[in-house]
């Protein structure tokens, strides 16, 4: 099965979508009921606050008050015998709205809702001296009119004011019954029943509540378009972006320029992708690094030293000819026999050359510095990590005429690099190479947080296998250090002129 037939396609790794799912359905539901909770919350706060300053303006002291100070512009009131019921009631209409305050900008937008007239919860009445009754409105609300009741009964017996409130679970009423001086045994009396917070709240008009729906309906699909239009492009380029690097794509990126979350998260997909990518190159270029190994090692120990047996083996069939002279021996033969001596010999020199530069080509074709250089260009490219290279020109010279030790070394400052970027959060990475004399030392060194060398010795492969390599260097030793303020692997080996010969 070819590689693009076993990837999973974008349709099939997404579920199958509903309109119901998209961000602009759920942005409007979700502002739909922020806006209805902080709405109703806000009402209630508001309407608690007026219902308590209704209860303080409406206390029956302030309402006797108000009461007397209307009576005494007023002036006596008729006997109800003289008057028609129509004129009765039009007169404590009118009384009422200035004993209140009904006639007054802050009652008709505010204190309308703690209740009116029309509702039967503020009344008010005038009984004279024979028991008759007018009254506005015409009826009041149950509670009220038996409130009012008692209050008339007390004045009319103690020839007295009589203020009193009634408190009731979460409702209260304010009554007041005041003797006519102008008119003995009779009495005028003024009432409020507020009634509970919900009940305030849904005697609002329907207008007004309809308004209000519609309002929130408006401001809530407005908010919902603005947030998906700014956020469902970016993420639905994102998401194409993504189906890209499922695909295999690495060098697509997402280049979202917003500087908020999502911009931000953004660039971090897109160094990820970077780092990413630099891996599996840096991956790629070992593999296929360790088959050049894996050939060098199977020619050195297959065709070389099968090429090697046979060049013994003429050797030794041209040592007998020679021994027994030229008696009944075709000519050719021993030119035959110093023929395949030398296409031997040089069978071995080829094969000499092609594991020589299967074993370190990197190194041998471009140099250990250039080879270091490439490297932690690609491992730490996109990384912010800053590296140096300090290589001394003396040693890197001697190194020069081993490319197979110069290859074990860059393989180990490969392993080191790619460690500290994965782990050490590191700002900063340094390779030196020096050398006192025959013995060479190189150190990789980062500024990272350190780790417990104990714990990774067990289960990582990483110091295990920079352990091993250096135990290839000719007198390769190997140590590592790490603390809170960095890690430090050093690697220290002796190189002799006298190892220049092949093998």
């Amino acid at each position: 099965m070819s590689e693009t037939a076993a990837r999973p396609t974008s349709a099939a790794r997404a579920p199958a979508r509903r309109w119901w799912s998209g961000l602009f359905w759920k942005c409007l539901l979700s502002m739909l009921i922020a806006c209805w909770v902080s709405t109703g919350l806000l009402s209630m706060l508001g309407l608690y606050l007026t219902r308590m300053e209704v209860r303080d303006n409406m206390a029956p002291p302030m309402l006797e008050s108000a009461m007397r100070r209307e009576l005494h512009r007023f002036g006596p009131l008729p006997e109800l015998s003289n008057l028609p019921a129509s004129q009765c009631e039009a007169m404590l209409q009118a009384l009422l709205v200035r004993i209140v305050g009904m006639d007054t900008p802050r009652w008709m937008s505010a204190y309308s809702f703690a209740g009116n007239t029309f509702d039967r919860r503020i009344a008010i009445r005038y009984r004279d001296r024979g028991g008759r009754l007018c009254e506005y409105p015409a009826k009041a609300d149950a509670p009220l009119a038996q409130a009012l009741e008692e209050v008339e009964h007390e004045a009319a017996a103690t020839r007295a004011a009589v203020p009193r409130r009634h408190e009731r679970d979460g409702d209260w009423i304010s009554v007041v019954a005041l003797p006519l001086a102008g008119a003995p045994g009779a009495a005028l009396s003024v009432g409020q029943h507020s009634g509970g917070s919900l009940a305030t709240f849904m005697r609002m008009d329907s207008g007004d509540f309809e308004g209000l729906v519609i309002y929130l309906i408006v401001i809530s699909a407005m908010s919902a378009v603005a947030v998906a239009t700014l956020l469902t492009r970016r993420i639905g380029h994102a998401e194409h972006v993504a189906d890209a690097w499922a695909a295999g794509e690495l060098d697509a990126r997402i280049h979202d320029p917003g500087r908020d979350e999502f911009g931000r998260l953004s660039q971090r997909f897109d160094r990820m992708a970077d780092a990413l990518s630099e891996v599996i190159q840096v991956r790629q270029a070992l593999a296929v690094s360790e088959e050049r190994n894996r050939l060098a090692r199977d020619l050195h120990d297959t065709a070389k030293q099968r090429s090697f047996a046979l060049g013994l083996q003429l050797s030794v069939l041209d040592h007998l000819n020679e021994r027994d002279g030229d008696d009944g021996r075709d000519p050719r033969q021993r030119a035959l026999i110093k023929a395949a001596l030398g296409l031997t010999g040089q069978l071995q020199r080829d094969l000499a050359d092609v594991i020589q530069r299967f074993s370190a080509p990197t190194v041998a074709e471009q140099g250990l510095r250039k080879a270091l250089e490439d490297t932690f260009s690609h491992l730490l490219g996109g990384s912010e990590i800053e590296w140096r290279l300090l290589l001394d020109g003396v040693a890197e010279r001697g190194l020069g005429d081993f490319p197979q030790h110069a290859g074990q070394l860059l393989l180990i400052a490969t392993e080191a690099a790619a460690n500290s970027l994965r782990h050490s959060g590191a700002r900063r990475i340094e390779v030196v190479l020096n050398n006192s004399g025959n013995r060479y030392g190189w150190t990789i060194q980062d500024d990272g947080c350190g780790f417990a060398i104990s714990e990774h010795e067990s289960t990582g492969m990483g110091l295990a296998n920079m352990r091993l390599r250096a135990r290839t260097l000719p007198g390769g030793r190997f140590r590592i250090a790490s603390s809170p303020s960095g890690t430090v692997v050093t690697v220290s080996f002796t190189l002799e002129p006298a190892q220049e010969t092949s093998a």
